[in-house]
C-alpha cells in the first residue's frame, strides 16, 4: 500500500492544533519532514503527543537497525523492548498509531502490543539466522602495570579504613553499559604517584578517559594530588 502522506500530515496537524499548547514547531521541524519522506518500509510508527512535546517511535526501521547495529542487540539483551522506556515515561500522553492509510489514537496497552509485535519477530528472526544473542553484558576490566596481589593490597587498605571507594570504582566500570563485543576498560597503575589512569575502548576506538586518584587517609592528611574534589573525601575518587 502506498502511504497516504497528505492525509497523514493533515491529521497530525489537526492533532497538534488540538493537543499542543507550546513548541508546536517540534512537529514542523522533526516529525513532518520524516513523514513526508517516508516510504512504506518506515511504517508503522507510534506518535506520542503532549502539551509541549512530540516523539515519534520509528518502529518500521527497527529490523534494519537491529540487524546492522551491534549496539541495538546489546540494548535489547540488557533492557528488552527498547520502545517500552518511552511508553514508561510518556504513556500518559496522547498515543497515535501511524500506518500507511492514516492515523488513529490508541491506548498505552495497545501501543505496547504494537511494539511487542514489531520487536519480538525481529529478534527471533535474527537469532534463527545468526545464533544466540550475546549473554555477557558486563564490560571487562583489564589491569596493566599492576599485579592482582597489589590490587588486593590496595583494596584491603581501604577496608582497614572502613572505605570501599576503590572497589566501587572498579565495579562501576564493570557495570558500564555494554554496546559491543570488543569493548573493555583499560586501567593502568602508576606506582610512582600511586594512581591509576583508565580508558574505555570500543571496537578499537578510544572513548572515556580519566584517572583514579588517591586522596589520603585521616592519619596522613588529605591529599589533593592534582585533582580537586567539590566535597573533599579520603580514599579514592575517579576523575574525567
Amino acid at each position: 500500500m502506498t502511504p497516504n502522506i497528505t492525509k497523514i500530515i493533515q491529521t497530525m496537524s489537526n492533532i497538534v492544533a488540538d493537543v499542543m499548547t507550546s513548541f508546536q514547531s517540534d512537529f514542523e521541524n522533526f516529525d513532518r519532514p520524516y513523514i513526508e519522506n517516508a516510504d512504506n518500509s518506515k511504517f508503522p510508527m507510534i506518535w506520542i503527543v503532549g502539551k509541549s512535546h512530540t516523539h515519534l517511535l520509528n518502529l518500521g526501521e527497527y529490523e534494519e537497525h537491529f540487524s546492522k547495529n551491534e549496539v541495538a542487540r546489546y540494548a535489547y539483551v540488557q533492557g528488552g523492548n527498547p520502545f517500552f522506556s518511552f511508553l514508561d515515561a510518556l504513556g500518559g500522553d496522547h498515543l497515535f498509531l501511524i500506518e500507511p492509510d492514516g492515523v488513529r489514537e490508541i491506548t498505552e496497552k495497545q501501543a505496547r502490543e504494537v511494539c511487542r509485535d514489531i520487536v519480538t519477530p525481529v529478534t527471533e528472526k535474527w537469532m534463527k539466522e545468526n545464533g544466540p544473542l550475546p549473554t555477557r553484558v558486563q564490560v571487562p576490566v583489564k589491569f596493566f602495570n599492576i599485579t592482582l596481589s597489589k590490587v588486593k593490597e590496595l583494596i584491603r587498605e581501604c577496608e582497614a579504613h572502613n572505605d570501599n571507594s576503590l572497589i566501587e570504582i572498579f565495579r562501576r566500570f564493570h557495570n558500564y553499559r555494554r554496546v559491543a563485543t570488543d569493548q573493555y576498560i583499560q586501567i593502568s597503575y602508576n606506582p610512582g604517584y600511586n594512581e591509576f589512569t583508565f580508558c574505555e575502548y570500543t571496537n578499537g576506538k578510544q572513548g572515556l578517559v580519566g584517572g583514579i586518584i588517591f586522596h589520603g587517609w585521616p592519619e596522613t592528611g588529605y591529599m589533593v594530588n592534582g585533582s580537586y574534589q567539590m566535597g573533599p573525601t579520603y580514599g579514592w575518587s575517579s576523575h574525567t
